[in-house]
């Protein structure tokens, strides 16, 4: 059937054909159902929705995503039905977690999702199978292989090109800009990919762009590192291992994190920027990612191993994940705090600091450059923030700026009730309130921490500020953190029976 496109002002993400009800009929096609769209010698594949009022008899409905990929405007195309695809029943088979996928079938599934051949619920069936069942050792390594080949690989003449990664799911641990710093400064490449906020206050790709420019392409990055010898970028905008995003895109509303497409999201990606040394930082916490330790140096063991059988040396850290690192959560409040590192202003931002040296220091015995003293010496010398304005300046940026007036201005203080112990933080609550706040859509936005876990306190003094850009939001973010109450006071006695 002949149909000539007609442009639709939206954004689907995945490639959606919207179809006339009665040409839906004629074609016998029904929502969910696949089409393919020939023009010239090209062809794409969409899944159809139905109609009766937002196109026309003799039209199709097409997103800007697809018309981004080449499908011209008021183009007359041919339109056929396609067959459900045979990862449909692999996606099945995966269900029944009867037996191991193979190579080829692995290979089937990802390029049915590369190319937007199944529908939102068939992938979200797909990441809940993983997540039932996990992937075996060859499932694990296949599913890399065909997420790294899927994209632009990045290839460098260098013996070491070292990358970090954290799991996340704490609220102001932004210890990459420094740790890339420092390692730079030391002489080895470190490419940093990095993304945005997807449940956070603040992606360090957020936080970066504070100061700098984030988006650049594959050439532009390689230009980049060759003159600092490190890059803070986003990952996003480039074509890494592009299967992951979608993914991504499905796992975000589901809440379904499987370990083990998390070591393929991981690894694929570094993978394809060329990374031969790295660290991954596992923080454990009852409210992060990972909730134990035996969950964690299981995690770290598969990272190891299958980070060597793709060819790269990775060591992790386990970390603490119980309370904010640093100070603050969100942009600008992120920004300060490395900022403060850097300039060797750290009073109150030591866990944040010896983090990053730990991490960095990692990094730096893996490539035969030192350890830790080595990178506490890079920083305290203030090689490390040479290092980063010298990024920053390559980014496009400058770290010349008035971070404090950048901050929002909108705060209000949360107070001690009583003399005694900080009993707890609530890390999933803190990101809340910062994300309700503003952040990270508005830089100045968030929350900054006065106290730590175990500290001692007298009443009326500060447990945490926030700060928006917005009275409206403000006000929001008061009101749920009234409700949640973040952070938990109380006796000492009460602390260590916690502990046990």
């Amino acid at each position: 059937m002949k149909l000539r496109i007609k442009p639709l002002d939206l954004n689907a993400r995945y490639s959606i054909a919207v179809v006339n009800a009665k040409d839906a009929y004629r074609l016998g096609v029904h929502a969910g159902d696949r089409i393919a769209i020939k023009y010239g010698n090209e062809v794409k594949y969409a899944i159809v929705d139905t109609t009766s009022t937002l196109v026309g008899e003799g039209e199709l409905g097409i997103t800007r995503d697809m018309l981004e990929c080449g499908v011209d405007e008021n183009r007359i195309v041919e339109v056929e039905p396609v067959a459900k695809p045979r990862a449909v029943e692999l996606i099945k088979k995966k269900l029944s977690g009867e037996e191991e996928l193979s190579e080829a079938e692995i290979k089937e599934i990802m390029r049915d999702i590369a190319n937007d051949m199944l529908s939102d619920v068939e992938v979200a069936a797909y990441i809940s199978a993983v997540y039932t069942h996990d992937y075996s050792e060859n499932e694990l390594l296949a599913v890399i292989k065909e997420m790294v080949s899927a994209g632009l690989t990045v290839e460098w003449s260098a013996k070491h090109v070292a990358d970090k990664h954290s799991i996340g799911g704490v609220p102001g641990n932004r210890v990459s800009p420094i740790v890339v710093s420092v390692v730079a400064a030391s002489g080895i490449l470190i490419p940093k990919t990095s993304s945005r906020a997807i449940t956070s206050p603040a992606g360090t790709a957020d936080t970066m762009e504070v100061v700098c420019d984030v988006s650049f392409s594959i050439d532009e990055i390689k230009k980049i590192v060759k003159r600092t010898k490190g890059c803070l970028v986003w990952g996003g905008a480039l074509d890494l291992a592009p299967i992951d995003d979608k993914l991504i895109r499905i796992e975000r509303p589901l809440s379904l994190d499987p370990k083990g497409q998390v070591l393929a999201s991981v690894l694929s990606k570094k993978k394809a920027i060329g990374a031969k040394q790295v660290v991954i930082d596992i923080p454990v916490g009852n409210e992060a990612k990972v909730r134990s330790m035996d969950s964690a140096i299981t995690l770290a063991r598969r990272f190891k191993r299958v980070g060597r059988k793709l060819g790269m040396d990775v060591e992790c850290t386990i970390t603490r994940g119980e309370e904010p690192i640093g100070r603050g959560v969100g942009p600008v409040l992120e920004m300060l705090d490395i900022m403060r590192i850097l300039n060797n202003d750290v009073s109150e931002l030591h866990d944040l600091k010896m983090k990053a040296v730990m991490l960095a220091g990692t990094l730096l015995k893996m490539c035969g450059k030192g350890d830790e003293r080595v990178a506490l010496k890079i920083i305290e010398s203030g090689k490390a923030l040479k290092k980063f304005a010298e990024i920053v300046e390559a980014q496009n940026g400058t770290i010349n700026i008035d971070l404090e007036s950048m901050v929002g201005d909108k705060t209000y203080d949360f107070v001690a009730e009583q003399d005694g112990v900080v009993l707890d933080i609530s890390i999933r609550s803190i990101a809340s309130i910062a994300r309700i706040a503003g952040a990270p859509a508005d830089k100045g936005a968030g929350v900054y921490m006065f106290v730590k876990k175990g500290e001692e306190i007298k009443k009326g003094q500060r447990l945490f500020r926030i700060h928006a850009e917005s009275a409206v939001k403000l006000r929001n973010a008061v009101r749920y953190a009234k409700e949640s109450m973040p952070v938990l006071v109380g006796r000492r006695e009460d602390l260590l029976l916690r502990k046990i």
